[in-house]
């Protein structure tokens, strides 16, 4: 989608306000944030060939109508990982990494149709979860998912559920082969979607429904390394 001029220059007026005010990586790189102990889960690599990145519920909102990020990244695939909280075995943040570098800074990730009218410093945008997953993807991935669906759909008839009749059995099935932080019923999977190159990584949301942000970080030469997608604020004072 191509992002009006009038947006992008109400943005570059209040850009500064929509910084990530922690250093998200410490989530990734300290045994802890707070009284929070973490540990870290390899959820696998994801392709994002065309650059274009999304993010969203993917029970709920994976579909023609999901928009990607403005900020793009370099074609390539990239390590997905989990940061859990060990006592509660929640998923309290996921990191797309993208290089190997530091993030000196936090923008967030936008997909250029928000309202960004009386926006406030510590305000954030970011995607709704009404199933208690969310997930990462190519934006050119979910043109190859709708048809993969859609022949789903043609043999399941009108009682096709994406959960029950998709991704629940392959979630357990995948939380028997990697158990570690996962329920019976699966917390990640990494779904090849059939016939294409693309595949998409799933996720638990942290404490489940909600409306969360995603935050890219950027090294030293104002290059993106890394993309944070938030689910509990670690950083928080209690």
């Amino acid at each position: 989608m191509q992002v009006s001029k009038e947006w992008l220059e109400k943005y570059s007026k209040i850009k500064n306000m929509l910084k990530a005010q922690d250093n998200l990586e410490e989530a990734f790189t300290k045994k802890g944030i707070n009284d929070a102990k973490l540990e870290i889960l390899d959820l696998g690599e994801v392709n994002i060939e065309s650059g274009k990145i999304v993010v969203c519920d993917p029970l709920a909102y994976l579909d023609e109508e999901s928009l990607s990020f403005i900020q793009e990244i370099k074609p390539n695939k990239y390590k997905v990982f989990a940061g859990v909280l060990e006592d509660e075995e929640r998923y309290a943040i996921v990191k797309l990494q993208i290089s190997n570098k530091a993030p000196k800074y936090y923008d967030l990730a936008l997909t250029g149709v928000e309202e960004l009218e009386h926006v406030e410093d510590g305000d954030f945008f970011g995607f709704p979860v009404d199933a208690g997953m969310a997930c990462i993807c190519d934006y050119n991935a979910l043109n190859d998912f709708i048809k993969f669906e859609d022949k789903l759909i043609e043999s399941k008839g009108d009682d096709y559920n994406r959960y029950d009749d998709l991704f629940a059995g392959l979630l357990e099935d995948n939380a028997k082969k990697y158990p570690k932080y996962q329920s019976e019923y699966g917390d990640w999977l990494n779904f090849n979607i059939p016939e294409s190159k693309y595949n998409i990584v799933l996720f638990q949301s942290g404490y489940g429904d909600g409306f969360y942000p995603s935050y890219f970080g950027y090294d030293d030469n104002d290059e993106i390394c890394a993309l944070y997608i938030v689910f509990i604020d670690l950083f928080a004072d209690d």
